[in-house]
């Protein structure tokens, strides 16, 4: 499933990298798209993870998060501005701000913060291996109860995505089989309206949350299969980098964090 939502896995530097490396970019990024610096500076951090995303996932995996969550991008662009209207107005209506400049600066710095902090894990999980991802969790001694449980976590809940479009075009077959909701041409009809939609869509999502409930079992089996919740011991078979492979990504790490840090002095 995991292959499904992030795509194949590969053989780049990227995916050979050490995990816990990447583990010390992704917490800089995330602290990155945070800091309260110019919307066009934490444009071009968050060209540059589109970029990386695309030369090592792909371009289609690389729109794949983006389109998971441009409803949300949508609704932030209408609904933060007419909240912020101090400032120079950029669209007024019988002398009332509609949009603002400071308005449409927040609403873009929070469109390009969640597509950024998105874009981040997405990259980090598609190019990490699941079983190198819980040693990189023990080697910062975290316990591997909650080092499995935060690799499951992050696996596991994009899949809910691609369960959402299984679901949503069996919905759609069935319709089509009965003669419901289909033209002349035998294309499927969307509703027009907005309620109407959300009225429609509750049958899907009904099946969505019965499918994920129905999971569980599958999960905890899959934990005690794991060893979670036995005292003993763990052995492992696959090791993560050490000496030389470890010191050379720790340090191309630790500079890409410096340029960071650098870079946001000097354009702050």
């Amino acid at each position: 499933m995991i292959a499904q939502v992030y795509g194949k896995r590969g053989a780049s530097a990227v995916h050979r990298y050490d995990p816990r490396a990447k583990t010390l970019l992704l917490l800089a990024f995330l602290v990155l798209f945070f800091l309260p610096i110019a919307v066009g500076h934490l444009a071009a951090y968050l060209a540059v993870v589109v970029l990386l995303s695309g030369a090592f996932l792909g371009l289609s995996n690389t729109l794949r998060p983006i389109r998971m969550i441009l409803p949300i991008l949508i609704l932030v662009m209408l609904l933060t501005p007419p909240f912020y209207r101090e400032g120079s107005a950029l669209l007024a209506v019988r002398g009332l701000t509609v949009l603002s400049v400071s308005g449409l600066l927040l609403a873009l710095r929070l469109i390009i913060r969640f597509t950024g902090i998105t874009m981040v894990f997405y990259l980090f999980i598609g190019t990490t291996d699941p079983d190198e991802l819980i040693l990189s969790f023990r080697w910062f001694r975290l316990p591997y109860t909650v080092s499995l449980i935060l690799s499951l976590a992050l696996g596991y809940i994009p899949t809910i995505r691609t369960l959402y479009d299984q679901v949503r075009d069996a919905h759609r077959l069935r319709l089509a089989a009965k003669g419901e909701g289909v033209g002349e041409a035998g294309v499927h009809r969307r509703g027009r309206g907005l309620f109407k939609r959300l009225r429609e869509s509750i049958p899907v999502m009904t099946s969505v949350l019965i499918l994920s409930v129905r999971r569980i079992p599958t999960l905890a089996m899959a934990l005690e299969c794991r060893g979670v919740g036995r005292k003993n011991a763990r052995s492992s078979y696959h090791t993560l980098k050490t000496r030389a492979a470890l010191l050379r990504d720790g340090a191309i790490a630790l500079a890409a964090v410096a340029v960071l840090v650098i870079s946001v002095v000097l354009f702050p």
